[in-house]
């Protein structure tokens, strides 16, 4: 029976199989790199499915214009290749020796040809369609087609050619979303008779048995191995429930269950719930591992791939996360930032093809991610220090240094994303050589690979630089590189270009002390400075009546410098006392007084008589 299945591509349907078990194969891990964006228009809810190097998703009602269809793509550059405009909706493709099988929002259930996208057959299988029409995802099994229909709880058998076969109704409206899974000749599924059930039938719709549950079935259900051993797990609006293949209870947690689908591997649980995704060990029953809070709803079906969880949220700014799957430690994230008005949720499960990622939202487009490539970032930076903690110590690092730049990198937004990656330093050989060493960044880190060191390496434009990057200061202007590789140009897999815009000085604090009248007080200004030379310093300000006091410097700093300086503010005998708001300002002194650098403020100065 398993050897039929074998013809059926292994990733060819909705969480990559029958099972659902949202496992991918995977030789490195994808990185927040999109290698291409398509926009297709509406909402695009459905998981993308991608054969033999062509993406095939759909979409449904959209914020504004709205040109429905079913989409093949061109995997590599995202290039539309043909739409069927008569197939839309939130279900997921299935695909068999060159045919597609989807549902639709109309109630009917579509075999598109997957070279040119035209009906082979339509078929009405939903006759009260309301909003979903057919969101279940159908899965192609020994040779048959196995989806669901909501508003009778009805499990579908068609053949190949999509005509009915069978069908088995269970009476009760169910979740639009949810979908059949299947092993070992085993059809497993929600249905709802007399209260929420998950029923297992065999292959000719004959039921085997079914366990009532405690609220709707959310999910759609998983198969998958645990410490040899197989189950079925699947989650309700209530609680998450294991149960063996004989349909006795293994075991219940409770959890604010969606219509995310558990994923299982390295013989752990992954799901999403109202809160954020989850971690399950079966160890004598349901262990929490671990818990990443979310910003918002997990409706996203998680997948594994590498060591690492990838999943999304469906809230106004949707985000893709990319999670160790072992310790649930963020990686990196990739945020969709709509304008004003819109809301990018992000419905759609990853679906993970040729070390790639492929997701769609509800900004109208499809993204595909890559684990490979060069990531650019423009950042600008201050001659200031920022604080980072490394093994719980905390150390001052420049913002205008390679490491600054790369800090600054990693929390990077334009008007229409937002990107975050982890950086993980080493600091065993500050002490010795007053630097850090990069361990990881975005997950990735120093590994031995057939023999061969790979590990993030730090060049400018020419070469790798010479000294540990929190040691390197950049210049206005400059471009640092990390890559990820044997050390070497050519073999770099990853590449992280930083253009850095430089400010020349800045001013991190200033203090000024209390003065009388016809007396002086004294500003003292911190600054640090990227680049050599003189520079001037002007302290002044107000106070509510209006009357005006002010110091001015000129000192000298080299690159990388820091220094205090003294500015002497007279108080005339004509002004008034009380409290005057100062401001410092900045200037090159080639520059002054026309070219302000920075200003700092306000600051408190108290004058008596």
């Amino acid at each position: 029976m398993l050897s039929v299945l074998l013809i059926v591509p292994a990733n060819a349907m909705l969480q990559g199989n029958v099972q659902h078990t949202g496992n991918y194969s995977a030789s490195a891990e994808i990185i927040p790199k999109v290698a291409w964006k398509t926009y297709i228009s509406g909402l695009v809810d459905c998981q993308p499915l991608v054969v033999d190097g062509r993406v095939f998703v759909s979409n449904w009602y959209g914020w504004k214009e709205w040109k429905p269809g079913l989409y093949c793509l061109n995997a590599e550059n995202g290039e539309i290749l043909w739409r069927n405009p008569k197939v839309t909706g939130a279900s997921s493709v299935a695909y068999y020796d060159g045919k597609l099988y989807v549902g639709n929002l109309s109630g009917d259930f579509f075999v598109i040809n997957a070279t040119n996208g035209e009906v082979i057959k339509e078929i009405r299988l939903e006759d009260h369609p309301s909003w979903w029409g057919i969101a279940s995802s159908p899965i192609i099994y020994n040779g048959s087609v196995y989806v669901t229909t909501f508003s009778n709880g009805t499990l579908w058998k068609l053949d190949l050619k999509g005509n009915v076969l069978k069908k088995f109704t269970t009476g009760g409206t169910i979740c639009p979303y949810v979908s059949p899974t299947a092993f070992e000749g085993r059809i497993f599924f929600a249905g709802n008779s007399s209260g929420d059930r998950i029923y297992c039938v065999d292959e000719n719709l004959s039921e085997i048995w079914n366990y009532s549950v405690d609220s709707q079935i959310t999910g759609t259900p998983t198969v998958g191995k645990i410490n040899g051993s197989y189950y079925l797990i699947f989650t309700t609006k209530k609680s998450l429930y294991v149960l063996d293949l004989n349909g006795n209870l293994i075991d219940r947690v409770p959890l604010n269950g969606t219509i995310s689908s558990p994923a299982v591997a390295y013989n752990m649980i992954y799901v999403g719930a109202k809160d954020g995704l989850y971690c399950f060990k079966l160890e004598n029953g349901l262990k929490l591992i671990w818990k990443f809070k979310t910003e918002g709803k997990v409706d996203s079906s998680p997948a594994v791939a590498n060591g690492v969880v990838y999943f999304a949220t469906n809230v106004k700014e949707g985000t893709l996360y990319a999670l160790n799957a072992f310790n649930g430690n963020l990686l990196w994230f990739y945020r969709l930032k709509p304008p004003q008005g819109l809301y990018y949720n992000i419905m759609s499960s990853p679906f993970i093809y040729d070390d790639r990622l492929y997701i769609g939202t509800d900004s109208g487009y499809v993204y595909c991610f890559d684990s490979s490539g060069t990531i650019e970032f423009n950042v600008t930076l201050s001659p200031k220090n920022v604080t980072i903690t490394i093994g719980g110590k905390r150390y001052e690092v420049r913002e205008d240094t390679a490491l600054g730049a790369l800090l600054k990198a990693s929390k990077y937004s334009t008007n229409d994303h937002e990107v975050f990656f982890n950086v993980t330093l080493d600091d065993s050989w500050y002490e010795k050589y007053g630097s850090f060493l990069i361990s990881s960044i975005m997950g990735l880190g120093t590994k031995n690979v057939g023999g061969k060191w790979i590990y993030w390496s730090v060049w400018n434009e020419t070469s790798q630089i010479p000294v540990g990057a929190n040691l390197y200061y950049l210049s206005d202007g400059e471009t640092i590189y990390y890559r990820y590789g044997d050390g070497t140009i050519n073999n770099s897999t990853v590449t992280l270009k930083i253009n850095a815009e430089v400010s020349p000085i800045a001013i991190t604090g200033v203090s000024v002390t209390p003065a009388k009248l016809c007396g002086n007080a004294t500003a003292y200004v911190n600054v640090s400075s990227s680049k050599s030379g003189w520079f001037v310093l002007v302290v002044s300000g107000l106070n509510d009546k209006g009357d005006y006091i002010a110091g001015i410097s000129t000192f000298h700093l080299s690159k990388g410098g820091s220094v205090r300086v003294p500015v002497l503010i007279h108080i005339p005998q004509r002004n008034s006392i009380g409290t005057y708001k100062l401001y410092a300002g900045v200037y090159e002194l080639e520059g002054y007084p026309n070219d302000l650098i920075e200003i700092y403020g306000p600051v408190k100065c108290e004058v008596s008589s």
